[in-house]
Parts: C-alpha cells; structure tokens; sequence
C-alpha cells in the first residue's frame, strides 16, 4: 500500500480528500447530508410562515456533525415573509448549535428543535410592512398593552371592552415614530388617537420612548412621563435600531425555543 493509500485510510468516513496542484492531499467535510438536510429544514421554516417570497437555507458542517443531531450554523435570508401577521421585509440570519431529531428526519418524519438555541442577524421592515402588520393579533394587542396604562381611567371606562384599535396607521422617519388610530367608545364612537415618539434603544433589552406625546381626541394626554423605557426580555440581545427614510432596522440576537 502507497503512502497515499495509507493517508485516506485515515481520514474519516466524514471527509473528502481533495488533491491540490502540488499534489498534496488535503481534507474537506462532506456535506452530503446537509445537502439532503436543507429541504427538510426549509420545509419546516415554510410551515412556520404564513408566506414567504424568496427563501433560502445554507447549512454548514460535516456528515459525521449533523448525523449527532447537531448542526454547527445555519444561515437564511428571506424576503416579503409573513410571520405570525407580521411583514418582514427582508431577513438575514445565522443559527449555532441547533439540536434536531436527525434519526427520525432520515425515517421521513417532520424535522423538530429538540433544544433552544441562538440565533443573529437583522431584520428590515418598510413602513408599508410595518403599516400591514399593525393588523395583526400580536401587535395590536402589545401596543394595547402599551397604551392603556397611559390613558385616564375614566376614558377606558368609556370605552367598548375589550379594548381594540381601528384604522391604524403608522409613520416612520428618522429617529421617530408616529402612530394613529381609533378606539370605540361604548356608544359605538369613533375616538381618533396619536402618539408621537422618539425611538432607540436604552440597552440591549431594553427600547427607550422619549419625548413621548399621546393626544386623545387631539387634546394631549399627561398623565406619564414622556420618556418610557420598554423591556423586551432577556433572551433578547439587540445592537442596532435604526428608524430613517420610512424604514425600520433592527440587528442582534434572540434565544429561540422548541
């Protein structure tokens, strides 16, 4: 047996080897199964969506990695997807140390997330999207849990209950962010609603409101302070908000779990 013979014998089942112009032999992974692995996942990214335009999914590692059930990084980029009513206009994002149940995927079963797990990147919302996803259940009710404690008891006593938003619309330019709506009194009005506010981040959980304005039937509404701080939670870590030219920006990472 030749010296080349005795250096594949080497390598692992998991490797290529992979002759260079000077001859020397060098060892790459095999990705054979992340290959056949990235139908299945993005079949699963599918079924979480309720849309999506444009989707793409790269998984990095070799065989012998991903056949543990562990797969070393994930990068997906989509465009115009639809999550939970919410319109993501573009999305750009990396996974670490996914745990999946890699046996039952190979016997045909659905892919499942068997352990949480980090993931990074940057999302890019229009104020067109952003103005689509105010309908949905998700946002409409945070910022309903935003709004009430800011208004007067005596008004939300007034009000047809639950509370509900009607004809949101919202407004986007640098820095700054203005949100309009209607809510309904009792007697079925139409009680029209603003809120105009400056929009960074306080930390990296944390989403600071200042110079905030509220107006109620266009009177101002100053029963809070103006400067609010929004607490996202700790499995969220975020490193950039940006808010220009009727767009919003956000970049960091989130904890995902199964």
């Amino acid at each position: 047996m030749n010296k080349k013979s005795l250096e594949l014998d080497k390598m692992s089942n998991s490797d290529v080897a992979v002759e260079s112009q000077n001859g020397r032999l060098t060892k790459r992974k095999s990705r054979i199964v992340s290959r056949c692995l990235s139908p299945a996942l993005k079949f699963w990214l599918k079924s979480q969506l309720e849309e999506v335009a444009e989707l793409k999914v790269n998984i990095e590692g070799g065989d012998r990695q991903i056949l543990t059930g562990k797969i070393p990084q994930v990068s997906i980029a989509s465009t115009d997807a639809i999550f939970r009513g919410l319109h993501l206009t573009e999305v750009e994002l990396s996974a670490t140390g996914m745990r999946i149940n890699i046996g039952q995927i190979i016997k045909g079963k659905p892919l499942q997330i068997l352990e949480s797990f980090p993931i990074f990147g940057q999302i890019k919302l229009l104020e067109s999207d952003f103005n689509a996803s105010l309908e949905s259940p998700l946002l409409a009710e945070a910022i309903i849990e935003f709004l009430t404690p800011l208004l007067r008891p005596d008004f939300i006593a007034d009000l047809e209950q639950p509370i509900s938003l009607y004809d949101q619309k919202a407004e986007i330019s640098t820095g700054h962010l203005s949100f309009f709506a209607n809510v309904m009194s009792k007697s079925d009005a139409k009680i029209p609603l603003s809120l105009h506010t400056d929009l960074k981040l306080a930390s990296s959980c944390e989403l600071l409101l200042e110079n905030l304005n509220l107006q109620v039937s266009q009177k101002p509404s100053n029963c809070f302070s103006d400067n609010i701080k929004i607490d996202l939670g700790s499995d969220v870590e975020l490193q950039e908000l940006t808010l220009d030219s009727s767009q919003i920006i956000c970049g960091g990472s989130l904890i995902v779990n199964p």
